[in-house]
C-alpha cells in the first residue's frame, strides 16, 4: 500500500485531494498498488470541510510525522517556512515530495534538490511553473539530451489578463486591476503579480532545468507592470504592438542571464497571441528551432492534476531525467530595438541622450500625455523603456499620431 501524506489543504490541497480521490482507481492501476491518503496536516481545525474526508486531519506536526509511514508527501502551503523544515524532514528521510510552491522551489531548490540526491529520492516542483502545462516534465523528459539556447515565456496569467484587457477593450490599469482581484485573479495585496515576482521565480526554476544550475536573485533582473501607463499601451496597440510581462532565460557568452520585463511583441510573434489568465512558454535551439506551450497557468484543479501527474512522472522517468550537464546553445540576440515612453518634460532631456549615445530614432509617436520612441538599440535606458520583439517593420502606419522630426541624427 501507498501511504500518502498531504501538508495543506486550502485550495491547491483539497484540489490534491480531490484528484486523489476521484481518480484512485485509475491511479492504483497505473501504479500497481493500492493508495491510500493516511493523514492531511491542516493549518486550524475551525475551518469549513468536506464531511466525507476519511483521512487522519490534525494541525499536530508531530502527530503529522508521527500517523503513518509515508510513501510520498505533498507540500500544498506555500511561502519558505515552514514549508523549508517540513519538506527537508522528508527528503531526509527518503520520502519524495511534490510542491507547487514556487516561491520556495525558485529560492532554496538547489538546497532541496541536493537532500533528496544525497537521500536518493525526488523533489518535484512541475505544478510550481504553469500548473495546467507539464513544461517542466518535458524539459526533464521528453528534452533531456536537447541543447537549449533560450526560454522565454508570459508566465503571470493576472497581468496578462490585465493587458489584454487594456489592449482590447481600451480599459485603465487600476480598473482592470480591481476586476482582476474580484475575480480572484489577483490578491487584495497584487504585489507579487504587479512587480513580476510571481514571473521571476518562475523563469529561474526553468533556467535551471534549462540550463543546468540555479541561479542566484541577482543574476535576474526584474521589473513589473505597476509603471505602465494607459497610454503606453494604447500607442503599442495602435501600432498593433501586444504588451506582455514577459521572463526569459538565455545562454550568454559566460553565463545564463534572465529578466522579467513589459515588452511589446509585433503579431507575428508566437507569444502575442497568447491572452487572458492563459500562460504561453516557448523553448528555442537550433535542433528544435521554436516549441511552444499554452495552457492555463494556474487554478484547483490545472495545479492538483499537476501535482498527482508529478508523482506518476517520477514514478514512470526516475532514471530518465534532463542531466545537470546538458549542453546549452549560446542564444542569438532576441530583439534589436525598444519602445521609450516619455513625459513631455523628459523630450529634450531624451533628445540629449540619443545624440549623445549616438543612439538612431527610428520613429516617434504622439500622445497627449507624452512621446513614444522606437529606437535602434538594447542598451539600457534613463526613461521607461520597453524591449520590442519581433520585426518593427510590419508594424501598422499612424500618419494621424505620428509627430516630431529629428533630422540628422
Amino acid at each position: 500500500m501507498l501511504q500518502i501524506g498531504l501538508i495543506g489543504f486550502g485550495t491547491v490541497g483539497s484540489g490534491v485531494y480531490e484528484r486523489l480521490t476521484n481518480t484512485k482507481e485509475q491511479l492504483e492501476q497505473l501504479l500497481g498498488e493500492e493508495i491510500l491518503i493516511s493523514a492531511i496536516l491542516v493549518k486550524s481545525r475551525q475551518k469549513q470541510r468536506a464531511a466525507d474526508i476519511e483521512a487522519f486531519v490534525t494541525t499536530s506536526w508531530e502527530e503529522f510525522c508521527n500517523s503513518a509511514e509515508f510513501d510520498i508527501i505533498f507540500e500544498a502551503i506555500g511561502g519558505i517556512e515552514p514549508a523549508l523544515s517540513y519538506t527537508s524532514k522528508w527528503l531526509e528521510k527518503g520520502v519524495p515530495v511534490i510542491t507547487a510552491n514556487k516561491k520556495l522551489v525558485a529560492e532554496k531548490g538547489q538546497l532541496l534538490e541536493r537532500l533528496a540526491d544525497q537521500h536518493s529520492t525526488y523533489y518535484g516542483y512541475e505544478a510550481a511553473v504553469a500548473g495546467g502545462i507539464p513544461i517542466i516534465n518535458a524539459l526533464k523528459g521528453t528534452l533531456t539530451t536537447t541543447p537549449i539556447s533560450r526560454i522565454s515565456g508570459i508566465l503571470n496569467g493576472t497581468t496578462n489578463y490585465m493587458l489584454t484587457e487594456m489592449i482590447e477593450n481600451h480599459r485603465g490599469f487600476a480598473d482592470v486591476l480591481l476586476e482582476a482581484q474580484e475575480l480572484g485573479y489577483a490578491e487584495a495585496d497584487p504585489t507579487d503579480d504587479l512587480e513580476g515576482f510571481d514571473a521571476w521565480y518562475k523563469i529561474r526554476i526553468l533556467s535551471r532545468l534549462c540550463f543546468g544550475s540555479w541561479p542566484s536573485s541577482n543574476e535576474f533582473s526584474r521589473k513589473g507592470v505597476s509603471t505602465i501607463k494607459d497610454w503606453h499601451v494604447e500607442i503599442g496597440e495602435r501600432l498593433g504592438f501586444k504588451l506582455k510581462l514577459i521572463a526569459e532565460a538565455w545562454q550568454g557568452e559566460a553565463k545564463v542571464n534572465g529578466s522579467v520585463t513589459p515588452a511589446f511583441l509585433t503579431q507575428n510573434e508566437p507569444l502575442a497571441s497568447v491572452r487572458g489568465v492563459t500562460n504561453g512558454i516557448s523553448i528555442e535551439g537550433d535542433s528544435i528551432n521554436q516549441l511552444l506551450f499554452i495552457g492555463p497557468g494556474a487554478g484547483k484543479e490545472a495545479t492538483a492534476n499537476s501535482m498527482v501527474e508529478d508523482f506518476l512522472f517520477h514514478e514512470r522517468t526516475r532514471h530518465s531525467q534532463r542531466s545537470l550537464g546538458t549542453k546549452a546553445e549560446q542564444r542569438k540576440e532576441s530583439f534589436t530595438h525598444a519602445f521609450v515612453f516619455l513625459t513631455h518634460a523628459e523630450r529634450e532631456i531624451a533628445l540629449q541622450w540619443v545624440k549623445k549615445n549616438q543612439i538612431a530614432v527610428i520613429d516617434t509617436f504622439s500622445h497627449h500625455e507624452g512621446e513614444g520612441w522606437i529606437i535602434n538599440s538594447t542598451d539600457v535606458t534613463p526613461f521607461e523603456t520597453y524591449p520590442i520583439y519581433g520585426d518593427v517593420s510590419t508594424r501598422r502606419r499612424l500618419e494621424t499620431i505620428h509627430s516630431a522630426q529629428f533630422g540628422a541624427f
